[in-house]
């Protein structure tokens, strides 16, 4: 049984494959045409963000049986044309989903307790206490949006430190566990001092963070996006900042970056992106929440492992 590599992948992924009897060909280069010419037997494909999976792409590869994504989403698979072919499509969060979660966990404390500009004034020589007054977790009102396995163990993470922590999910109800209150939307608008995004991207939450969003909570708040960036509409959350409606504002995927996750764009930055770079109240990384030298190895044993459980089923 044939195993395309499509793309850079962890070593305990391929020997989990190898393992469990696959051929494994690695193709991170090759055209299309020149793939399906030589693996349109292949029945495996592994692959990361760089590459869309289409269903062009599927029709080339007739004897395809599983799609597994070394990653969290699965933006980037054409999942419904999929389906009807009858092939499965994997994933793994479980593998970075306590990287995301203390990433996050790190930005806001850096944010509550002004971190990016205390280091600035240090380094000018300044030394100001009284203005840098910042606040305890403890005191605040964690809203999470998105209650899957990200949202769920950054909730779990806070939790355990005693932090209040609601919990909305559309689509889900009788997840609470410990100290987490799922609640209604409305009561997120009207009861958070923090609000983090755990959502995946469809094309119902393409947008989901706009202008209307952010005009909905009582209280303002500080903000968290470790999900993906088109999910937030970042001209908005400018205005938001500006109005006093967002105090800060932690991103670790931009609106603007490519979907391969590799790099932004070329060519000058967009207005708002621009803005948010002039302000200490804001905190961006570039997509690193979840790539740590142990998720990366979670996520490639992981994935093995359930390739190689699909493949006894089918």
């Amino acid at each position: 049984m044939k195993a395309l590599l499509l793309d850079d992948t962890h070593p305990l992924l391929e020997e989990g494959l190898s393992a469990g009897g696959l051929e494994l060909v690695r193709a991170f280069d090759e055209p299309l045409v020149a793939l399906t010419e030589r693996h349109a037997d292949a029945e495996v494909i592994i692959i990361r963000s760089r590459l869309k999976v289409t269903k062009d792409f599927l029709n080339a590869f007739p004897q395809l049986k599983v799609i597994g994504r070394l990653g969290a989403g699965l933006e980037n698979i054409d999942v419904e044309e999929a389906a009807r072919k009858q092939i499965v499509c994997l994933r793994v969060p479980e593998g970075n989903a306590r990287a995301v979660a203390e990433h996050a966990l790190g930005m806001l404390l850096s944010l509550l307790n002004h971190l990016p500009r205390v280091q600035r004034e240090i380094k000018e020589g300044k030394w100001l206490r009284e203005s840098n007054k910042g606040r305890e977790l403890q005191a605040l009102k964690v809203g999470v949006i998105g209650y899957g396995v990200m949202g769920g163990t950054f909730a779990r993470l806070l939790d355990a430190m005693g932090v209040t922590v609601l919990a909305f999910d559309k689509y889900k109800t009788g997840y609470a566990e410990g100290g987490i209150k799922e609640c209604t939307l409305h009561e997120l608008y009207n009861q958070s001092d923090v609000i983090s995004l755990h959502l995946p991207l469809t094309p119902e939450t393409r947008d989901y963070a706009n202008a209307e969003f952010f005009a909905s909570f009582d209280k303002p708040i500080h903000f968290l996006n470790t999900a993906r960036g088109p999910i937030l509409n970042t001209a908005a959350l400018v205005d938001a900042l500006d109005s006093g409606k967002v105090l800060s504002a932690g991103l670790d995927v931009l609106e603007y970056e490519k979907s391969s996750f590799t790099s932004l764009f070329e060519g000058p930055l967009p207005p708002a992106l621009t803005a948010l770079l002039e302000r200490e109240n804001v905190l961006l990384s570039p997509h690193i929440a979840g790539w740590t030298k142990e998720s990366f190895e979670k996520m490639g044993a992981g994935l093995a492992q359930k390739v190689l459980a699909v493949l006894k089923t089918v």
